[in-house]
């Protein structure tokens, strides 16, 4: 997941400007909750694809959901009422000092990572293996450290 990350500053701002920031709130659509968030500092930065390419390379351009939600310990919750089709595919990270990047230290992530489909922070899930239908779905983060 690593590999193909952009900054992340630029996502947000483009994505709010197109309006793709969804609200909290509904049961329809896509109910996410993020578990293992390891503290409240900053936010978690939500990235939702329907598209396999667009996963793989984490082309956020062509992300059709976005969320910057409050970091709270433990878990974390978005709904985003409006993606109803699917499938989909997730990739999140915990942006604890708020400058809007993954931070990283050589190969050691600095910051949690997770993705829909993955079991550890090195994972890089398929489209296919990280595919989820709208409904309450759970995705893990991880830390180096």
């Amino acid at each position: 997941m690593i590999r193909h990350f952009t900054k992340i500053g630029v996502v947000a701002a483009s994505l709010i400007a197109a309006g793709m920031i969804s609200t909290s709130a509904s049961a329809g659509g896509l109910n996410l909750t993020v578990d293992g968030v390891r503290n409240a500092s900053g936010t978690i930065m939500v990235l939702v694809f329907d598209d396999a390419a667009a996963f793989e390379q984490l082309d956020w351009q062509n992300a059709i959901g976005y969320a910057d939600i409050p970091a709270r310990m433990e878990s974390v919750s978005h709904s985003f009422s409006n993606l109803t089709g699917g499938p989909y595919a997730i990739f999140l990270f915990h942006d604890e000092n708020g400058d809007q990047d993954l931070n990283v230290s050589g190969e050691r992530l600095l910051e949690g990572i997770g993705a829909s489909g993955a079991d550890t922070a090195t994972s890089e899930p398929s489209f296919a293996e990280a595919a989820v239908a709208p409904g309450d779905v759970a995705v893990r983060i991880f830390y180096d450290r």
